[in-house]
């Protein structure tokens, strides 16, 4: 295995980037292929609970990553060992899984959906233990090896947790083989070969730079926190009325179905993801022409990129939606396209942000963020409670329009701060 993954080489930049593909749209879909097989399998009430405690997963993972990647990747010094890396990611998982339980408990959910949800986040805490390796992995300019964990990690998943439904027809006991796979996996392919690069010492790892990583990554995980409740608010508000007993089983289910394409355009960061790397490494030589010029191409990809998306997916979108999940959407296409708009606005402001955090501006990103989650906050109970899935779509797109405003503006203003160090 050493010598198929090319350990002690460098990989060439073809490899890199095919792996990144592959292991990021493997990770990106598998929210998508996980409900496809729920909503095939089982009945529509443990869909619309899968939907749910996914949706919380997701919020909840920002906790245990603390957005530390995007300060891990671009750490070309290495001003933190990766000993501290890892061991403040284990202090994080360990603070998820705490909210995680808080978070059933004041939810007033039953038994059952309790331990879905708590399941799915500790499903999600080990997606967080092995970003922490490949963020590693990236450091070292081996990203392609981050991309196949990603790759064989969530194909190996996806194959369990779907033939375990296929044999049990239970959500529950599905679960808990899925958590079992994703850590097995873990430490047979993630710390095994973190070895190669750095070794993790036993409780070897000081407090202030934990401290200090945590506190330069706070207002990453700030942020993220926020854009993950502004993603989730919508879904929150249909199971708050689904559990007041307004609206039928299975309206969780189809909106989960319709939101899925808004994650086509957030693919597109698959390709920029090494970009962003490469523009820290310009900066940190002082390679200011060769970073402008990077920078240029990245947001000219973006639009061409975008455009298609939309152009293509507002058309086969919906039906291929109602082939593939057996369903008929058709009554909702304008919602979807809305929804296709906020993920367009959405992914313009991630580049944005992105670039920030390579100029290491990232505190300014705070109000955008906040904003946008005002405004996700205060619309989407009214408006899913009078227009449905229909204002579910209006809210998330309003809140993706209102980040994408104001990081534009932080970004025109910050975007030449890099001249001050010159």
């Amino acid at each position: 295995m050493i010598k198929l993954l090319k350990i002690g080489q460098k990989a060439s930049q073809k490899e890199v980037f095919a792996w990144n593909i592959l292991g990021s749209l493997a990770s990106a879909a598998m929210s998508t292929l996980l409900l496809l097989s729920v909503a095939r399998l089982l009945d529509s009430y443990n869909a619309d609970v899968f939907s749910i405690a996914y949706a919380v997963g997701n919020l909840l993972i920002t906790v245990a990553t603390f957005q530390v990647r995007d300060f891990q990747a671009t750490d070309i010094k290495e001003k933190y060992s990766f000993n501290n890396y890892f061991y403040a990611r284990t202090l994080t998982v360990l603070i998820m899984m705490l909210v995680a339980v808080g978070y059933v408990f004041i939810h007033g959910y039953d038994a059952y959906k309790s331990l879905c949800v708590l399941l799915i986040c500790f499903y999600r805490s080990s997606d967080a233990l092995s970003d922490v390796f490949q963020g590693m992995f990236q450091q070292h300019e081996r990203l392609d090896i981050a991309g196949k964990s990603l790759f064989f990690r969530n194909g190996f998943i996806f194959l369990g947790f779907t033939i375990a439904l296929l044999l049990t027809h239970e959500l529950l006991l599905s679960l808990i083989i899925m958590n079992v796979l994703s850590f097995v996996f873990v430490f047979g392919f993630d710390f095994l070969l973190s070895r190669y690069f750095s070794k993790i010492k036993a409780f070897h790892f000081s407090f202030k730079q934990v401290r200090g990583l945590l506190i330069e990554s706070s207002p990453l995980f700030i942020n993220a926190f926020m854009l993950v409740s502004i993603y989730n608010q919508p879904k929150y508000a249909l199971d708050n009325l689904f559990e007041r007993g307004l609206l039928e089983v299975g309206i969780q289910t189809d909106f989960n179905i319709l939101f899925m394409p808004v994650f086509a355009m957030n693919l597109t960061m698959i390709f920029f993801r090494p970009m962003m790397t490469q523009m820290a490494i310009f900066l940190e030589k002082k390679e200011y022409e060769s970073f402008v010029q990077y920078r240029r191409k990245l947001l000219q990809m973006l639009v061409i990129i975008s455009f298609l998306i939309l152009a293509v997916v507002s058309v086969i979108g919906v039906p291929i939606l109602n082939i593939v999940y057996s369903t008929n959407l058709n009554k909702f296409i304008f919602a979807f396209i809305i929804l296709i708009v906020g993920g367009i606005a959405s992914t313009f402001a991630t580049v944005c942000d992105n670039i920030l955090t390579v100029l290491r501006k990232q505190k300014l990103l705070v109000i955008s963020f906040a904003s946008g989650f005002c405004v996700s906050y205060l619309s989407a109970n009214p408006l899913v409670e009078h227009y449905g899935i229909y204002g579910a779509s209006i809210s998330f797109t309003l809140s993706m329009l209102t980040w994408l405003f104001l990081s534009l503006i932080i970004y025109f203003r910050a975007k030449d701060s890099y001249k001050e160090k010159k």
